[in-house]
Formats: structure tokens, sequence, C-alpha cells
């Protein structure tokens, strides 16, 4: 079943610049009242953004962040993330009541690599989707992105052009794509066994982090059932590539990341690569699973770059997260350790 963006906000002058499509102009009106005509412009809008958000074009905010950037360039990307949205209800309330009121706003942080920015941007009620956005668009809330980005040292400017999730499946049956791209160990098929293995002890622990990253990727090969194991080098965008996990009964193409005991303490998105950039490499290979292992603590910085990545209506893709407390939990499960 195919994942696609649901909009809760979308600009639709922008989205001509980008496009070149003609988007009926009852699309720019108000949202109190939204009329027919509007509602129907709005959805011609979404296709629109659907289309180019869907196509690849647009880059993430976090790969250009960690490109690197010029302070004060403008330029069209897209993020994923948690985003605190204040102010809009008031000010769609003020503008039905003929009153003028500061206009709704959103903020969050991004976490590249050792860097954290912050972002923000406002809103325009003119843009909004449909009066259920207006509620969608409260207090705190993972959404998606698109728009025009300033970066001025560490703060981040948004002119927002589109805002919403992206889902699976169809009408009432849908379902947000952030609850379902991230897969823990236990529920991948090919890792059954360690359904019936409790979490370690600390003496447990400290056993595995003696054992060499080699013999952990070879242990994690071997229960797999992939016989082609290739030896490090230093441009490699992932340590293991394999069609043989299963999910759901299903082969799934993955690729794996390995941070073995050589990398003491917990893993943060600063110990993979230049500012990060191993993960971003690894959701370019032609993968719908990317698996990050390591022998200690995994820090939610990295689950929410991964999160970042996986939720992209261009190329959806599936994560799991496997830290010391699973990774030994497998091996046991399997006789490794």
């Amino acid at each position: 079943m195919e994942q696609r963006f649901w909009p809760y906000y979308l600009n639709s002058r922008r989205l001509m610049d980008l496009t070149g499509y003609d988007i009926p102009v009852a699309a720019q009106a108000p949202l109190r009242p939204n009329s027919g005509g509007r509602a129907a412009a709005m959805r011609t809008a979404a296709q629109v953004a659907r289309g180019l958000l869907e196509a690849g074009d647009v880059p993430s905010l976090t790969e250009k962040l960690i490109k690197g950037v010029d302070d004060g360039e403008l330029f069209t990307a897209l993020t994923w993330g948690v985003f605190k949205f204040t102010g809009l209800t008031a000010a769609v309330r003020a503008q039905e009541a003929g009153k003028i009121a500061p206009p709704g706003s959103f903020s969050g942080t991004l976490q590249v690599g050792d860097t954290e920015y912050a972002v923000e941007g406002e809103l325009s009620n003119d843009h909004v989707y449909s009066d259920t956005s207006v509620g969608l668009m409260s207090n705190r809330k993972r959404v998606l992105i698109m728009g025009r980005f300033e970066v001025s040292g560490l703060a981040v400017t948004v002119h927002p052009i589109a805002i919403g999730d992206v889902v699976q499946g169809m009408g009432i049956l849908e379902v947000s794509w952030k609850s379902l791209a991230r897969v823990y160990v236990d529920q991948i098929d090919t890792f059954a066994a360690v359904r019936n293995v409790k979490p370690p002890k600390a003496a447990d622990l400290a056993q595995l982090r003696a054992m060499p990253e080699e013999v952990v990727k070879a242990s994690f090969a071997d229960i797999i059932g992939e016989p082609f194991v290739p030896k490090d080098w230093g441009g490699e965008t992932s340590d293991l590539q394999t069609s043989q996990v299963q999910i759901e009964g299903a082969r799934v193409s993955s690729a794996f990341i390995f941070k073995g005991p050589g990398l003491k303490g917990s893993l943060h998105p600063a110990n993979m690569g230049k500012r990060g950039d191993q993960l971003l490499r690894a959701f370019r290979e032609p993968a719908d699973l990317i698996v990050v292992q390591h022998c200690d603590k995994i820090e939610n910085t990295v689950a929410t770059t991964a999160e970042a990545f996986a939720i992209n209506p261009a190329r959806p893709r599936r994560y799991c997260i496997i830290d010391g407390s699973d990774t030994w939990r497998l091996l046991r499960a399997y006789g490794k350790i």
C-alpha cells in the first residue's frame, strides 16, 4: 500500500512558482468561510504538492545542512520533526470576527551531527487547508514541512509552502507513516527467537562490549543467512547489505550500520560520519529498511534523524534501532554469546 502526503497547509502561489501548474485562485481565499470553490481549489493544490514531493526533487533540510549552506542563503527543502504550533486558532477566529490578531507560528529544533539548530516560521490563515487543519496545527505535532529556508548561524527561518503528514491507506483507514516507519527488533521475522529472551544484566552487557565489531557483524550475517559479508573500507555507505531479512512474511532489502565496542559510550549522530552523514548515505541505498546497531546506548537523536530521512514522500523507508540490550538479546537467542 502506497504512502502519500496529507496536507494541513498549502501556499498555492509558491506551489505554482515551483511547478508551473495552474491552481485556481480560490485556493488563496480566506479559510472562513471555506466555500466549495476554495475546497476544490485546495484539493488541486494538494495534488500539485503531492506530485512535487513524490518526484524527489526537493532535498531534505538535514542533507543541506550536512553539506553546508551560507548564511542568508535562501533555498527550498523539506524537513520532518516535532514542532510546537501556537496562535493559529486565535488568528483564524479573529479573522472570522473581522479583527486582526498576530499570525500563528511554529518552532522546533533540528539536530545535525553535534549541532542543534532552532527552526521557526509563521502561518498565514489563507493557506490553511481546511477547518480540521486548524486543530491539527496546535500544540506539539510531528509534521512534514516543505518551504523556503534561510539560515543565520544556528537559527533557521521557514517560509512554509506545505505542511502535513505522510499517511498510508485511504479514507478512514489512513495511518500516519510515523507509526509504521520504526520497526523494533521483535517485529522482524528473521529475528523471531529474540522474543523469548529477557533483557540483559549489567554483566551481560560488559561481555557484549568485549566482542570485536567484526564478530558482531559476522554474527548478524549468520543469523540473517547472508553469505556475503563485505570488509570495512573508507567509502562504505553501510556495513552490510542484504535481501534476506523478512518482516510479516515478506523479504525486505536492508542496509545495516554497525557501531561496535570501538565506540565507547552512547551513540550520537556526531559519531556517524561527518555531521551524521553516514545515516544520510545509508538512506541513499536501494534498501527499504535501514538498521542502526550499537553495543551500548543509542541516543534518541539518532532515532529522530533516522525518522526524518525515513518519512519522505519520494521514498518512504523503515528503520530499526538495535541498542546494546537488543543486540545482547539477539546474539543470546541464536547462541552467539
